[in-house]
């Protein structure tokens, strides 16, 4: 197949995915769709490879493949995709304790802008770029080939439409996801909601990290900050914590986790529709602590433009949650945005403990799990960061 031609202003001397549009000459003569597989050259029109165009975002190229001999078609997705099931075999054997993984993490597994999430026996794809609107087909047919027995659902995401100027429905309707399917995780099961929940439904990254609180919970009064659906503070339960209180000001996220509270019979749970910040000051007035607090915010940075004002929010939300530790006690404390760096992440919850007036002890730095890889010429790709402490 003969692909237009779009070549860059300057050689390319590196491996990064994506390629931005001021190093774009723009094709002259030729109007080409946003998401159109285009053919990318370099000046002296050399070939680099091909890639998803997008004529007007910031972003222009999405590097699909740099083989010649690959072209983009059904079996090069299919390819990837099988490439990515290898390694989730070989890093991560599903049990009985849990049947959902992440299948396809974008760049990491060669496939920019899509993600793929199995919940039990319905893998649901949440396309995050216009080219996978021309292709969706390509990517349902291989999952149904290498999941014999596994449905299919199409989740966009209503920011990626409006920022690539698209719309999935068309996707979504012929690929639609169940109101909602039960899954199991670390023992514990969870009733995932498609029609009020983010993302692709539910937060497989934080699986090990669930795990590690379960482990610390024992005898513990657990306080589960941003608890969305449950899932920190379902675990701190089955590890055998003594007390546990959730909170969110998501009125929905809390609705499903009681839900998900009444699945496993976890009624002692104490859920607070309420915003942390005015939770946590209270708790400080009255001198209310607990001995393991987890903090797991929304993303606050988009962008770097939002970087400096999501630093400020990690460092109050960090300093209250320390001061709601009882010495001793042990903090989580998370951070899911992507364009706020490893280092000044942690030197920011660092600079908390400090104003605050209390010392951490740091013993795990975390992120994802091995469901969720890493692209080594992507630092982008490691979004969120875990660290567990103890505050002295």
């Amino acid at each position: 197949m003969l692909l237009p031609v779009v070549k860059l202003k300057s050689k390319r001397n590196s491996r990064h995915p994506w390629i931005f549009r001021k190093m774009v000459s723009l094709p002259r003569g030729i109007e080409l769709d946003p998401g159109s597989l285009v053919e990318v050259r370099n000046p002296d029109g050399s070939r680099i490879g091909q890639a998803f165009f997008h004529p007007e975002n910031t972003i222009a190229l999405r590097i699909l493949s740099e083989d010649p001999a690959r072209p983009v078609d059904e079996r090069f997705v299919a390819g990837r995709l099988a490439a990515a099931k290898r390694l989730r075999d070989a890093v991560l054997p599903l049990s009985a304790e849990t049947d959902s993984c992440r299948l396809a993490n974008a760049e990491a597994d060669g496939l920019p802008g899509l993600v793929i999430d199995k919940f039990a026996d319905l893998l649901v794809v949440e396309p995050y770029v216009a080219g996978w609107l021309h292709i969706m087909d390509w990517v349902a047919e291989a999952l149904a080939e290498l999941y014999p027995g596994c449905r299919v659902a199409v989740r966009p995401d209503e920011r990626a439409e409006k920022k690539e100027g698209v719309s999935f429905a068309k996707a979504a309707e012929k690929y639609p996801a169940p109101a909602s399917v039960d899954i199991r995780e670390n023992g514990i099961a969870y009733r995932v909601d498609f029609l009020t929940g983010h993302k692709t439904g539910f937060f497989l990254d934080q699986r090990d990290n669930r795990a590690a609180v379960m482990g610390l919970a024992k005898g513990r009064e657990v306080l589960d900050l941003c608890c969305y659906t449950g899932g920190f503070a379902l675990s701190a339960w089955r590890g055998g914590a003594k007390r546990v209180v959730a909170v969110d000001l998501d009125e929905k996220a809390l609705d499903a986790a009681r839900v998900n509270a009444s699945l496993n019979g976890a009624e002692t749970m104490d859920f607070l529709h309420r915003d942390v910040f005015d939770e946590l000051r209270d708790r400080a007035v009255r001198g209310r602590l607990a001995d393991l607090v987890v903090l797991d915010p929304p993303k606050l940075a988009g962008s770097q433009d939002e970087v400096a004002k999501a630093l400020r929010a990690y460092l109050d939300f960090n300093k209250l949650a320390m001061a709601a530790v009882r010495p001793g006690g042990m903090l989580v404390s998370c951070s899911c945005s992507g364009a706020v760096s490893a280092e000044r992440w942690r030197q920011t919850v660092r600079h908390a403990a400090a104003e605050s007036g209390r010392g951490l002890c740091i013993f795990l730095n975390t992120g994802p799990g091995p469901d969720h890889p890493v692209l080594s010429d992507f630092p982008q790709g490691q979004y969120l960061k875990v660290m567990f402490a103890q505050v002295l």
